[in-house]
């Protein structure tokens, strides 16, 4: 994908996240560091306009690094409490992320960007 695909569709989902932002909180969770090979845990905690958990959505994320096209790494995330769902990623390399966070929930839909970073789980 080239810069300029990148950048318009950075735009429209920045411009759908402004305009639905007003209708769930979300929070992403990430540990600061993995261990290649292994799964990490992600995991999205999604609140409504009121501050209370979203239960029953489906939600989804692509995982994809900044600067790089090596592929995304994409997941479906599983609620495991009320409105904390958590998704499994294998990543191969550290670094800043972009999740691209989709949510469904009654119809009701939601997409967006959060950034993170993670680094080599470094062994005692």
């Amino acid at each position: 994908m080239n810069k300029c695909t990148s950048l318009i569709i950075s735009l429209i989902l920045i411009l759908i996240t402004g305009c639905s932002s007003n209708n769930f909180e979300i929070k992403l969770v990430t540990p600061k560091s993995f261990t290649p090979n292994q799964s990490t845990p992600i995991q999205i905690k999604i609140f409504d306009r009121e501050g209370k958990p979203v239960k029953g959505a489906k939600v989804s994320a692509d995982l994809d690094m900044q600067g790089m096209s090596h592929g995304d790494i994409s997941m479906k995330l599983q609620e495991t409490e009320n409105g904390v769902y958590v998704g499994q990623a294998k990543f191969e390399m550290e670094g800043d992320y972009t999740a691209t966070i989709k949510i469904d929930n009654n119809g009701e839909k939601w997409l967006g960007e959060k950034r993170f970073s993670i680094v080599y789980n470094q062994a005692p």
